[in-house]
């Protein structure tokens, strides 16, 4: 028989067989019957799409009656010596009969292989990658085999055996090799694998009908970092056309509920799936957005109580109330900043309650996204008396290709609302890993509100970071009230507030008077920022009670004790309603102390952080009082003696506020704070600044805090007009007898301006809404984040509507097999025409001479 002659006993009738598999195929096509078997095994959690075509199997037959018909026939050969053709014939029948099994094994695989990849089996849901384990024991399997056939092979050839003698042994080395190597894979490799593979299955689900219909919720993410810009598209974009084309594939009679990080709005499903397309369509950016993590736990208690209400509905118990398939596709770009730093518990615990509920999540956001952005804006001051200095500091920070030097730009508004350039441009290196700082020094101008932005001078795909924007109170000199018992008491402090100097051009930061403690029940408190009693010996009781008015009110009261200082005034009934703490005793540190500065993060010292403390902590204490601070006070400074001394006390009372230096602000033999150069002055003007910024207010907010604008007593307003960066303009009552403004609709970025409603009146405030600094941090989610935060294998991530459906596809229905099938198929398909051309090769007629002929010699 020739070569082409006999490889037709099988390949050529191959087609026959497809075309047989074919028809069985077509023939089933009109019905999808599933199979469900046990679930105590694996496989038997397999379902088939097309069960029926499994009859094909018996085609697995054909090859053995082929080669039952076709067996090879004796050849006759002339040979020189009889016991030769004997000892030949034995080693061929040995080898034939391995060599007729191995082809028949791999011919009934082929068709096997052909027939399952048709009926497209389908296997649930589970981790099917090889780990770097499973890796290692294929390649140990691998390595033993391949030692022991090379090993033998290299024994055998050492033996000088005959080539008929060689042959066989050959044979029966490979199908050894062979038979331990796949006992290795079965003992090694697929029971741990199946092993693990099964433990991924937790409460496995029934394979789901394509049409049973789907109760999805759609969660997108609407944080500012979605408006990133890749091919003319924000991510927003993305997410929205992604959602449009999936909510239009939903089965008929799905109900679906849309949702975004920008609300906390209860979650609803709805049957109208155009509704939900119209709302998906009209989704926006929000300044304000909640974490992830939140709105996810919402919407799979939504779940769980959409689920217990439709099985308190159902009237029959043999019936499930529920059948419906449960659903959440999360729409993000999985940035951390959009999620908690730390993971929800109850998210994991709500999850393992609804095992059956799908996790699909669609990643829209850029895979190495690329960004230089102004992550913060920070005022020296928020309100600053007139004609005072104004600095503004700015911090880049970057990540990606954008990297190098930036260039920042100041701008103002006019008094037609219009932005005006200030001054020169500021250069800043941006690296990776940190922020390049920079800083804005201006004069305050002439009218109450200055608003403004810092502008990043170039472009890049997140667009809402690259401007910073600033508002800053401009008001007359802060009235500062000193008493002291003596004018002298107070020269350091009036020299250092408002030196004469400034006085005269206009540009002092503060206005004192100094008034004798008699004269204290008799002034207006109400009109001064901070009143100061400086080494006062006795306020008297009527001074004690309009300061305790003035504080509960909203006032600020600093106290410097001194040597003048009598105890029992500062121990009555009045005076201890007031003070942070209760005298003891003056003492004397022999030797002197010093302040102890170490901890500078409070505000009132914050800028020495910057400034430097080093005059301050070398100038020495001789003198102080010993003070034991009440209960709710502060102790912001101390002392460096053993007993840690308090220096600095504060305490809230009412709406106001009570600080207390426990040494004195003179030189009268008790410190020489006075002569310690700037640092006193820095101190005195720290303290008054932090007082006062109780009745000055704060004008710039990150998005989500609430802005609180102070009134001035002397204007009162009862209706005020907002008006937002859009230029919307929304109305608001102002209840009588308050102190300030609370605005709740501040929910866009920029500045805002707030004017009165009513012409009577003459008021104008403002403030500004920024973006959180994070929310220019594009570093991405891992797949191990998610795993801690929802469990492992309990989600899937797609990047596109094709992917996505294969997810959902695979979480409804389970993985399908027909590549993996197709592909054993291709390896016997290509295994059987390799050992059909050995086998025919070694025994053509033209290989058998050469043999005997080399067997004789």
């Amino acid at each position: 028989m020739s070569r082409a002659g006999e490889w037709l006993t099988f390949p050529a009738s191959l087609n026959a067989y497809v075309a047989f598999a074919t028809v069985l195929r077509s023939a089933s096509a009109t019905g999808r019957i599933r199979a469900h078997l046990s679930l105590s095994r694996f496989l038997c959690q397999m379902t088939i799409l097309h069960p029926a075509l499994l009859i094909g199997l018996a085609l697995v037959a054909v090859p053995v009656i082929l080669h039952l018909l076709m067996r090879a026939k004796p050849k006759k050969l002339v040979f020189p010596a009889l016991r030769l053709l004997q000892n030949r014939k034995k080693s061929n029948s040995r080898r034939m009969r391995l060599r007729h099994l191995g082809l028949l094994l791999l011919r009934m695989a082929v068709l096997a292989a052909l027939v399952f990849a048709v009926a497209r089996p389908r296997v649930p849901s589970a981790d099917y990658a090889l780990t770097a384990a499973d890796w290692l024991r294929l390649a140990a399997v691998g390595g033993v085999c391949a030692a022991l056939y090379f090993g033998g092979l290299a024994w055998f050839g050492r033996q000088r055996l005959p080539t008929h003698e060689l042959a066989w042994r050959k044979s029966y080395l490979r199908a050894g090799s062979g038979l331990l190597a796949l006992m290795g894979l079965i003992v090694a490799f697929l029971l741990p694998y199946r092993e693990r593979v099964w433990a991924s299955m937790t409460q496995p689900g029934v394979a789901v009908d394509e049409s049973l219909p789907v109760t999805a919720v759609l969660l997108f993410d609407t944080s500012l970092s979605m408006e990133y810009l890749q091919e003319s598209r924000t991510r927003l974009d993305v997410a929205r056309e992604i959602a449009q084309r999936h909510l239009g594939g939903l089965p008929r009679g799905s109900r679906v509920a849309i949702c975004d990080s920008a609300s906390d709005a209860p979650i609803r499903f709805q049957t109208d799936l155009s509704v939900a397309i119209k709302r998906v369509a009209g989704l926006a950016t929000a300044a304000v957005a909640r974490p992830i993590d939140d709105r996810l736990l919402a919407a799979v208690d939504a779940h769980l109580d959409d689920q217990q209400q439709l099985e308190s509905l159902d009237k029959d118990p043999l019936e499930p109330g529920d059948t419906t398939v449960r659903e959440v596709y999360i729409f993000t770009d999985l940035t951390l900043a959009g999620w908690r730093r730390e993971p929800l518990v109850r998210l994991k615990e709500s999850l393992t309650a609804l095992p059956s509920l799908g996790l699909y999540f669609i990643d829209v956001g850029a895979p190495e996204p690329t960004n230089v952005g102004i992550t913060s804006l920070n005022l020296v001051e928020q309100s600053v008396p007139l004609g005072s200095e104004l600095i503004v500091r700015a911090g880049v920070e970057g990540a990606g290709a954008a990297l190098g030097d930036k260039t920042l730009e100041l701008y103002l508004q006019n008094d037609a609302g219009k932005l005006v350039k200030q001054g020169a441009p500021q250069t800043v290196s941006v690296e990776l890993g940190g922020a390049a700082l920079t800083q804005f020094s201006l004069r305050a101008q002439t009218r109450p509100l200055l608003q403004g932005e810092v502008r990043l001078m170039a472009s890049d795909p997140l667009t809402f970071d690259d401007v910073r924007r600033f508002t800053v109170a401009v008001h007359p000199p802060a009235e500062i009230l000193l008493s002291a018992d003596f004018p002298d008491d107070a020269i350091y402090v009036v020299e250092s507030l408002a030196p004469a100097g400034l006085v005269q051009a206009g540009r002092a930061p503060f206005k004192c008077r100094v008034i004798t403690p008699a004269q204290l029940a008799k002034e207006k408190l109400e009109k001064y920022s901070v009143v100061c009693l400086l080494n006062v010996s006795d306020p008297r009781e009527a001074g004690w009670r309009a300061l305790a008015t003035y504080v509960q009110t909203g006032g600020s009261v600093f106290i410097a004790l001194g040597d003048r200082v009598s105890h029992p005034a500062y121990l009555t009934e009045a005076a201890r309603q007031i003070l942070p703490g209760e005298l003891s005793a003056p003492l004397a540190f022999r030797p002197p102390e010093f302040f102890d500065l170490q901890n500078l993060s409070h505000p009132l010292l914050k800028r020495f952080d910057d400034w430097g403390a080093a005059g301050l902590k070398s100038e020495p204490i001789l003198r102080y009082w010993r003070v034991d601070p009440t209960r709710d006070t502060e102790v912001i400074a101390r002392y460096t003696d053993p007993r840690q001394g308090p220096a600095l006390i504060e305490k809230a009372l009412g709406q106001g506020r009570v600080l207390m230096l426990t040494t004195s602000l003179d030189r009268r033999n008790w410190n020489d704070l006075p002569v310690a150069g700037w640092e006193f002055v820095g101190l005195v003007d720290q303290i008054m600044t932090y007082m006062g910024r109780g009745s000055l207010g704060i004008y710039n907010y990150i998005a989500g805090e609430e802005p609180r604008l102070p009134i001035d007593p002397a204007v009162p307003v009862s209706r005020y007009l907002l008006r937002k960066p859009g230029q919307q303009q929304l109305q608001g009552d102002v209840p009588p007898g308050v102190s300030q403004i609370i605005i709740r609709d501040a929910d866009q970025l920029g500045n805002y301006r707030v004017l009165p409603a009513e012409a009577p009146a003459k008021f104008e405030a403002g403030f500004t809404i920024n973006a959180d600094g994070n929310e220019s941090n594009l570093t991405r989610m891992t797949p191990a984040d998610l795993d801690e935060r929802l469990g492992k294998d309990r989600h899937s991530i797609a990047r596109d509507i094709e992917k996505l459906r294969r997810n959902v596809q695979a979480g409804r229905q389970g993985h399908e097999m027909f590549p993996f099938v197709v592909l054993l198929l291709l390896a016997a398909f290509l295994g059987e025409h390799l050992v059909a051309n050995r086998f025919y090769d070694s025994d053509s007629p033209q290989s058998a001479p050469a043999e005997a002929n080399r067997a004789a010699a």
